[in-house]
């Protein structure tokens, strides 16, 4: 119990911080970009739907580590002169807080029912095709190379 009074302190501390981090994304990035890709396509001619100009953040995040975005975000136009993102809104404490907010939100949600249906329906279109090649060459493997010769 006492381990744990620490961490019951912290806690609103940690809220906090999510919340600084999503107001700073907010302000700064969520004109350009989405914290995460949708999982179920958007339908096309939603009113007030818009696709994001810039890339989603959990695809940035694949390919480059926080430490990267952290470089971009304070100077964007060091990086790519020609880019239009503009982060002077964020002050010097925001950085941190929206990195950890990238980083807790651009985890991967799970995976949809449809999604793990159309996984498991392509393992077993697999599977069955590697079966039926391996029936198909030993089927030839047990006939005669001589078949039907004189």
């Amino acid at each position: 119990m006492k381990r744990l009074t620490p961490l019951l302190l912290l806690l609103p501390a940690l809220a906090s911080a999510q919340d600084r981090g999503e107001l700073a994304f907010t302000k700064a990035c969520a004109q350009c970009h989405q914290a995460r890709t949708p999982t179920e396509p958007q339908p096309k001619g939603v009113q007030g739907a818009r696709a994001p100009v810039g890339p989603y953040m959990d695809q940035v995040l694949r390919r480059k580590n926080l430490k990267e975005v952290q470089t971009w975000v304070q100077s964007p136009h060091r990086i790519n002169p020609k880019t239009n993102c503009d982060t002077r809104l964020l002050g010097p404490d925001d950085l941190d807080a929206l990195t950890s907010f990238l980083a807790t939100v651009t985890v991967a949600p799970p995976p949809t029912r449809q999604m793990m249906l159309r996984q498991q329906m392509d393992q077993l279109v697999t599977e069955r095709a590697v079966r039926e090649k391996a029936e198909a060459e030993a089927k030839a493997k047990s006939q005669p190379k001589n078949q039907g010769k004189k």
